[in-house]
């Protein structure tokens, strides 16, 4: 049996799901993006940790409202649910996106996980009339 911290065990577990996988700081910057977040973004994961979607020259009419979404869950330390249409780089694929706040022990807030789901067939009606 390997020998693994509890973060390398969830990291791993959540790099293979089909789901979007991001974690963020409050003001913005890429802490985690699983494997299947990395293909959406089209970058490698070692090329956005650490660094400011601006950095990386994403669309701002999509970022601006996501960067609002992760500040508002930072600051009132709750989770909330959106849905949001991605760029058309991305496909305006519809997404359904939680962001649950991550807290350290004193009650600050150190990143917001953000989780996204494809509904774009339901969204647009193909799995609605099923």
């Amino acid at each position: 049996m390997r020998d693994y911290s509890p973060i390398d065990a969830v990291a791993e577990v959540l790099s293979d799901v089909p789901e979007l996988v991001f974690v963020f700081t409050p003001d913005g910057r890429y802490l985690y993006v699983n494997n299947a977040a990395a293909g959406f973004l089209g970058d490698d994961p070692v090329d956005v940790i650490g660094r400011h979607w601006q950095e990386l020259a994403y669309p701002a009419e999509v970022m601006e409202p996501l960067q609002a979404w992760i500040e508002r869950a930072a600051a009132d330390r709750r989770a909330y649910r959106h849905i949001h249409r991605s760029s058309p780089q991305r496909g305006s694929r519809w997404l359904d996106i939680s962001l649950t706040p991550l807290c350290c022990e004193d009650g600050g807030v150190y990143g917001v996980l953000l989780i996204a789901h494809d509904v774009t067939e339901y969204a647009e009606g193909g799995l609605a009339e099923r």
